[in-house]
């Protein structure tokens, strides 16, 4: 949300610009700036609208989307198994060299007993395993889940790094906000 914020700011201090468009080179230019952040634009826009959030409570296993209203109930009796996939994500070969691999790409798969299957990236590898183990629990009524929540305290030392980095964004954005908008 903050880049979008960031670039949509950038697209405006352009376009407030005192260049003179007359020259083709400047027009260009201008062009491909505006182009470059229209598309970061629409790329976090495509993945803030695509995450997902993955919930279990007692009876079900809820999937639904981080800003839309609908969400996929599953109860536990009518998942047949949950598999997942691990796909390389490389760089883009040269003529000179292999790709480099940067990462893996988790693909869960979650087969329902009337031959669906639910298709989420919302959990990695580890996350995964213990989803499975706490899955396996619930369905046989060996677990239970209490509900447990970090003190505010822990919550922040765990995420300071996360919490920095948005402060320090925010006040970059608001200065170039401010500067825009009101001088």
């Amino acid at each position: 949300m903050i880049g979008i914020i960031f670039c949509a700011l950038m697209i405006k201090l352009i376009l407030n610009s005192n260049l003179s468009l007359n020259n083709s080179e400047e027009f260009y230019a201008v062009l491909v700036c505006i182009s470059f952040f229209g598309i970061l634009i629409l790329g976090s826009l495509y993945y803030l609208l695509k995450t997902q959030i993955l919930t279990i409570t007692k009876e079900n296993l809820v999937l639904s989307y981080l800003f839309f209203p609908c969400k996929i109930k599953i109860k536990f009796d009518e998942i047949k198994r949950i598999r997942q996939i691990s796909k390389e994500v490389k760089t883009s070969g040269t003529l000179f060299s292999e790709g480099i691999h940067l990462t893996n790409s988790f693909e869960t798969y979650i087969d329902l007993e009337n031959g669906k299957s639910i298709k989420t990236f919302a959990l990695n590898k580890y996350e995964f395993q213990e989803v499975l183990k706490l899955l396996r629990k619930l369905k046989t009524g060996e677990g239970k889940l209490n509900s447990f929540k970090l003190p505010k305290i822990l919550f922040l030392i765990e995420n300071i790094s996360a919490i920095l980095f948005i402060i320090i964004f925010l006040v970059i954005i608001l200065g170039l906000s401010y500067n825009l908008l009101f001088k």
